[in-house]
């Protein structure tokens, strides 16, 4: 019996309360944890675990897990991704890091009432200062991250990258970012988003809730800044013959 009731306890998903917790959820395909020094566990699909600081999160291919933190910030991570919680904390302002190893990851980072938040999110070549924020983030394996900046909780503080010599750069709301590693030396593009950029990420997480809206808004914006178009000469009558 003893035997019997062990076995049904080792089948049952592993969950964990979010109360209070770092909750990471197995949406679907394959979704594991690692602690330091130790082998990676795999979750059941829907089941999900608290994690500790220092964890890594890492899917396999055709894959999506989810974190969920106590300030009800998610990020979501998409296949074939190892991104880990280098840490978190919760006080007057609500500080956490990610590291970035490989993948794609869509964060909304949210403020909690009454408190400030600091997020940094690392990868190979970059720092992402993230205050408030729903975007997309890649790492690839050459190094090169895309960046899509689709919400700001508030317009005065955009995404704060810089990279590993130094230099930064801001990104607003639908803004992209890509920064690749050509002779050692990282270079920054930054630009409007465009369709391509988003659809770097829809196969894992689908379009962001506000694209259409943001679409709408970044042609306009496009329009406007266009020069006016030379006006015709007015045709001079001529006289009577």
């Amino acid at each position: 019996m003893r035997i019997i009731a062990l076995a049904m306890l080792l089948a049952l998903p592993l969950v964990a309360s979010a109360q209070g917790g770092k909750l990471l959820e197995n949406r679907h395909g394959s979704v594991a944890f690692q602690r330091v020094g130790a082998r990676a566990v795999p979750l059941a699909e829907r089941a999900s675990v608290n994690l500790r600081d220092s964890d890594e999160a890492i899917t396999g291919a055709r894959s999506l897990g989810a974190v969920t933190l106590p300030d009800s910030t998610q990020i979501l991570i998409g296949s074939s991704t190892r991104v880990q919680l280098a840490f978190f904390n919760q006080a007057e302002t609500t500080s956490a890091k990610f590291i970035v190893k490989d993948g794609r990851i869509r964060f909304a980072v949210h403020h909690p009432k009454g408190a400030k938040a600091n997020y940094l999110f690392s990868t190979p070549t970059s720092q992402i200062a993230v205050r408030g924020t729903q975007g997309d983030l890649e790492v690839d394996r050459s190094g090169t991250i895309h960046l899509n900046v689709y919400e700001l909780g508030d317009p005065h503080l955009p995404v704060l990258v810089t990279t590993k010599a130094g230099k930064t750069f801001t990104v607003a709301a639908g803004q992209g970012l890509v920064a690749r590693v050509v002779n050692g030396v990282v270079e920054v593009e930054v630009g409007k988003l465009t369709q391509a950029l988003v659809d770097r990420f829809t196969g894992d997480f689908g379009l962001p809730a506000n694209w259409n809206q943001l679409k709408n808004e970044i042609l306009q914006k496009a329009a406007q800044q266009l020069p006016a178009p030379p006006s015709l000469p007015v045709p001079i009558p001529l006289p009577p013959r």
